[in-house]
């Protein structure tokens, strides 16, 4: 399950079914079951600034975060991952700079996100490789076409 917190003003324009879609296949190719929960928040520069200083002590905008919060309610026995948060204002720059539409940038930011709280990090060079090649074979599953590295972080 995934609880949306997309802004009125972004609904029109933001696919939610496409972004289901997108952490359906992501934990699928982990060999898990899509019954972990995950919070996904649509935000601006302004408020994704005060997470990564909240959270990461930089005082800019990124275009993703992701909170790792594994835990099971034990009232209703799901799983709980954690929370992701998208700046649709970087990714929406970054998707006109990178020729692809702004759909497709989420989609990309969500799967990186995901593979995040699934244990997945970037810090090594054989990290990145093998995460970027994961989130590659998993864009091109749903028909994403953005491949190669992420530029956050």
């Amino acid at each position: 399950m995934i609880e949306f917190m997309i802004p009125r003003k972004y609904r029109t324009v933001i696919s939610a079914d496409r972004l289901l879609l997108a952490y359906q296949r992501t934990v699928e190719k982990l060999g898990r079951r899509a019954e972990g929960a995950v919070t996904l928040k649509i935000t601006d520069n302004a408020g994704i600034r005060k997470l990564n200083k909240a959270y990461r002590g930089l005082d800019e905008a990124t275009d993703v975060l992701s909170f790792e919060n594994e835990f099971v309610d034990l009232e209703t026995g799901r799983r709980f991952l954690g929370d992701i948060a998208i700046s649709i204002e970087k990714a929406l720059a970054q998707a006109e700079e990178r020729g692809f539409s702004l759909q497709e940038e989420l989609e990309m930011l969500f799967v990186h996100a995901v593979l995040h709280l699934n244990g997945y990090d970037h810090l090594e060079e054989a990290e990145l490789e093998e995460m970027n090649s994961l989130q590659d074979e998993i864009l091109q599953e749903i028909g994403n076409p953005i491949r190669g590295s992420i530029s956050h972080e």
